[in-house]
């Protein structure tokens, strides 16, 4: 999976309930994804509860969480989506957590690769 640099941040496309979502990857976010609000209304996802999270300020803060379906390495995936009122979108390391990435900003180079599975020897 290959990604791009958009305002010196690296970006990731991810196919979300057959829309392309543009995400910045964000290492300091623990979760899987983060939507604006008005995205989430527009693809018309189910509420499953409330959550808390700290927000990169460090500020304590309570959004919705929804359910929803993306193609990760040609799989479909069940995860869980966070709201916020800004006007973008996160993909967490939660998302990647059986993934090497790669980030080499002055090379261009955003990717992100599927961890091979260690075996016991």
């Amino acid at each position: 999976m290959k990604g791009f640099f958009k305002f010196g941040s690296p970006m990731i496309g991810i196919i979300f309930e057959d829309n392309n979502i543009v995400a910045l990857l964000d290492t300091g976010f623990t979760g899987e994804i983060m939507l604006p609000e008005n995205l989430i209304k527009e693809i018309n996802l189910k509420q499953i509860g409330i959550s808390e999270y700290i927000g990169a300020s460090g500020e304590i803060k309570q959004t919705k969480v929804f359910k929803a379906e993306i193609q990760f390495f040609g799989k479909t995936m069940e995860i869980d989506v966070l709201s916020t009122e800004a006007n973008f979108s996160l993909a967490g390391m939660e998302l990647f957590h059986n993934c090497k990435i790669l980030i080499e900003m002055n090379k261009d180079i955003v990717e992100i690769t599927e961890s091979k599975s260690r075996t016991s020897p």
